[in-house]
Order: structure tokens, then C-alpha cells, then sequence
């Protein structure tokens, strides 16, 4: 139940990132393929950048509480964030320009 639960707000934090949210479809839609892409961006990256997402995203932690818990200064964590949200932009371009063809 647990795993289902952060799977749906996991898919709903990646939405809001990318529509705002009168538009954004229900979770029982079929997933938009610009989402799915981000999805898999994001879990191509290395462990400790997701867990530093999921951390500042889904639990609201702010930079210093993370940088505590995951035993890192919070210039790492900052560092960390830029880099998942690089993979996000890259994979939202290459979206834009498949679609765009």
C-alpha cells in the first residue's frame, strides 16, 4: 500500500512540475508520454540525487534537513537538486522536440 502511495505522489509531483493544475489529468488516465519521460529521467539518476529529490519534493524537507539525515553539507545537496532537475529539462526538451517533428 505504502509503495502504491508514494508511487501516486511521486507521478503527481512530476505533473505538477510540468502543468498546471487545472490541467492536469487524473491518475487514472493513461500517463502523458512527456511525464513518462521524465519519470525515466529520473530514475536513471544515481541513488542518493533521487533520494535527495524525493526528500525535498514528497517530504518537504528543506535543504539543511536533508543535508543532516543523508550525512552532506547543503552545498551537496543544492548540488544534487540542479543536477535532477537538469535531467527533468533535458528530458522535457527532447520531448518537445520529438513531438515537434
Amino acid at each position: 500500500m505504502a509503495d502504491n502511495n508514494m508511487a501516486a505522489r511521486f507521478a503527481r509531483t512530476i505533473r505538477n512540475l510540468l502543468v498546471p493544475l487545472p490541467v492536469v489529468p487524473s491518475c487514472d488516465e493513461d500517463v502523458d508520454p512527456e511525464i513518462r519521460r521524465v519519470e525515466q529521467a529520473i530514475a536513471r539518476l544515481p541513488k542518493r540525487t533521487r533520494e535527495v529529490f524525493m526528500m525535498h519534493r514528497f517530504d518537504d524537507l528543506g535543504y539543511d534537513h536533508i543535508a543532516y539525515r543523508l550525512d552532506m553539507s547543503e552545498k551537496a545537496v543544492e548540488q544534487e537538486m540542479v543536477r535532477v532537475l537538469r535531467a527533468i529539462r533535458k528530458a522535457r526538451e527532447d520531448h518537445a522536440r520529438e513531438f515537434s517533428k
